[in-house]
């Protein structure tokens, strides 16, 4: 039993304390707001809410990238028994796609947004050629900055059982799926998370995980909240640009509790490697890292703390979690304090029905232990008939618990796909239990079946990017099965902006090398101009697969096969790129992180909209073009293409 029956009423307890929150807006830039603060910002928001006609049991979309204004509106529609559907605000075509479909989805109700955003999602539509939907939109806006009203707020009475938000899962896209979640639900959660956490009497938290994340609105946030500790939110966009300061502020904060999933602690790690370890750095103070929200890679989080142990860092603090939006957050937990703990496997033994093999050979794959779970929770791994299975033997990974979803949002089909009766939930997720403990192999629909055995693309693009040129996150692996087959045909895509006789070397290096590592043949290396990825940054296979099989690639694979015949594949030293090699590659590049700017050789990039997290992006594809040639703060010195791509050609000729 929580000790709260409504978030609303947590927040109530919490303004009787002395915690605060801190909003970091830059390194000399911070806001702070009490939590007594927060609740009366709330309810002077829910006065306009009200005052624009809004009522107790009404959807609201928030698109709001104001960390501090995200969190008024929040709470305001707590308060007033309205729904908030959090929205993650961007300014490119797949956040304003996912906005409207979003919007549709829940009825087109009210929208809380900032002028800017309005002005692109009706751009957005108007160039789609819906006018008419511009506008109807655009007058059930309501300004994240409104003046203020004369009316008192009127909160309404809630009980637990009622919906407090709705979870929109990162992916969702083309069939939005809003998981509903109940403040029982929540509470539950967030008692389970504290439990789980050991967390003490004076914790400190920082995070730079968006609120639009279940791990930075609940982890972050109402965990937080549930214990009245002051806790600090740094803008994602910020961390993006400035990963370090992440570490300097948990520093200067005395911060115990750190989250991050996969990429933060590899974009940290590109920034010390090109700056070095900020001086004066303590670290001793962190006592738990959460690590989730995508696939760990155990060898990442130990280099993280390797690297970071002169600062005081314990190898102790990696907290290996699994959760998801429809468990609220958290699904099962390590015990806190022990550390990173992983087992090595042996691959090709990893589908649903097989018994695991640990090994000790040089193509084991390791996976992380993710502890059991979280209070309140069960977890439960089926075969293909829904059975359930023993002990080490793979599986679909079940769920029920006191924090899980009734069901999503006005989606009958993705209701009957996830429910199975008597409370469990299929996650979609494949796994193992092992001494008691759940391990996660990988997602079920992106499985691929090559001789008789199946294997999980995530291990094949980390086996393929020991080989030249290939870098982790800019290759995909998929599996396509043509009509009469038996097994998948191996498909790597590859991001690459340059001509065919130049990829032709890596197309052939990356295939051998998968072979020799793996012994599994890749029946083709695709050359792509982008990673598609859902607004979190997952990768879209399925979406990959999709445009290979409708024949999107076939003119350029056949040219690639003629110069592969020719055996035309020059390498670098025997061409030489003249003088807009750069400024088209740097182009390329921008074009991959904005499609929806036009930026010309002579546009200064902080003067056409770029974020500053498209700004943090470009600078990661020319380091991956360019290796150790330019710092992120160089952009500020060479602003535009043509200036970027002088520097480059003169450090070429001068390397």
């Amino acid at each position: 039993m929580t000790r709260y029956q409504t978030l609303t009423g947590m927040l109530d307890a919490a303004s009787q304390t002395a915690g605060e929150i801190g909003f970091i807006d830059g390194a000399n830039d911070e806001r702070r707001l009490s939590y007594r603060l927060l609740q009366r910002a709330a309810h002077r928001m829910l006065a306009v809410l009200q005052a624009e006609g809004a009522a107790a049991g009404e959807p609201l979309v928030i698109f709001v990238p104001d960390t501090l204004r995200f969190l008024q509106f929040f709470w305001a529609g707590l308060y007033g028994g309205l729904v908030p559907v959090p929205v993650a605000a961007g300014a490119t075509n797949a956040h304003l796609d996912k906005l409207v479909r979003v919007w549709r989805h829940m009825g087109e109700p009210r929208l809380v947004m900032d002028a800017k955003h309005l002005a692109r999602v009706r751009t957005f539509l108007e160039d789609a050629g819906e006018p008419e939907t511009a506008e109807h939109l655009a007058a059930r806006v309501i300004s994240d900055e409104p003046s203020a009203v004369e009316t008192e707020a009127r909160p309404a009475n809630v009980s637990g059982q009622d919906t407090a938000f709705i979870q929109f899962s990162s992916g969702s896209t083309g069939d939005p799926k809003g998981v509903v979640l109940t403040h029982a639900n929540v509470l539950a959660n967030v008692d389970a998370i504290s439990a789980g956490s050991d967390l003490g009497e004076h914790e400190i938290a920082l995070s730079w995980m968006p609120l639009t994340h279940d791990m930075g609105l609940i982890g972050f946030h109402l965990t937080l909240v549930y214990s009245a500790f002051t806790h600090y939110l740094m803008t994602p966009d910020l961390f993006a640009r400035r990963p370090l300061l992440w570490l300097e502020k948990a520093s200067e904060k005395g911060a115990t509790l750190l989250c991050s999933p996969n990429f933060g602690y590899r974009h940290t790690l590109r920034a010390i490697s090109a700056r070095g370890l900020p001086a004066d750095l303590d670290l001793s103070a962190v006592r738990l890292i959460y690590n989730g929200a995508e696939p760990i890679s155990a060898g990442l989080a130990r280099e993280f703390l390797t690297t970071l142990a002169p600062c005081g860092l314990s190898e102790s603090v990696m907290f290996c979690v699994y959760g998801m939006a429809e468990a609220s957050l958290a699904a099962s937990f390590p015990p806190a304090g022990r550390g990173l703990a992983s087992i090595s496997v042996a691959p090709g033994r990893l589908g649903v029905g097989d018994t695991i093999e640990p090994s000790t050979a040089a193509n084991a794959i390791e996976l992380v232990d993710l502890g059991q779970p979280v209070q309140g929770a069960a977890v439960r791994i089926v075969d293909a008939n829904e059975a359930a299975l023993a002990a080490d033997r793979v599986g679909h990974v079940w769920i029920r618990g006191a924090n899980v979803t009734a069901g999503y949002y006005d989606n009958p089909e993705a209701n009957a796909a996830a429910q199975r009766g008597d409370g469990w939930l299929a996650t979609g997720d494949l796994g193992f239990v092992h001494d008691g403990n759940l391990f996660i192999t990988g997602r079920a629909k992106d499985i691929i079946f090559v001789g008789g055995a199946n294997f999980y693309p995530q291990d094949i693009e980390a086996v393929a990017a020991g080989a030249p040129q290939i870098e982790l996150g800019k290759i995909a692996a998929a599996g396509v099965r043509t009509p009469g087959a038996e097994a998948d045909a191996l498909i790597l895509f590859v991001v690459f902006r340059g001509h065919d006789e130049d990829f032709v070397p890596i197309a052939r290096n990356v295939a051998q090398y998968v072979n020799q590592q793996t012994g599994l043949v890749v029946d083709r290396v695709v050359p792509i101009e982008r990673m598609p990825k859902t607004t979190s940054g997952k990768l879209q296979r399925a979406e990959l697969a999709s445009a290979f099989v409708a024949g999107d690639y076939s003119d350029r694979l056949g040219a690639l096969e003629a110069l592969m015949v020719t055996g035309e594949t020059p390498t670098a030293a025997d061409s030489t790129a003249d003088e807009a090699s750069a400024a088209t590659l740097l182009a390329g590049i921008c074009h991959e992180v904005a499609p929806d700017k036009q930026i010309g050789p002579d546009d200064n990039l902080f003067e056409v909209g770029l974020s500053s997290l498209e700004l943090a992006q470009i600078h990661e594809g020319i380091e991956a073009q360019w290796p150790d040639r330019l710092e992120v703060t160089d952009l500020f010195d060479y602003p535009t293409i043509n200036d970027l791509a002088e520097v480059l050609d003169g450090s070429s000729a001068s390397s």
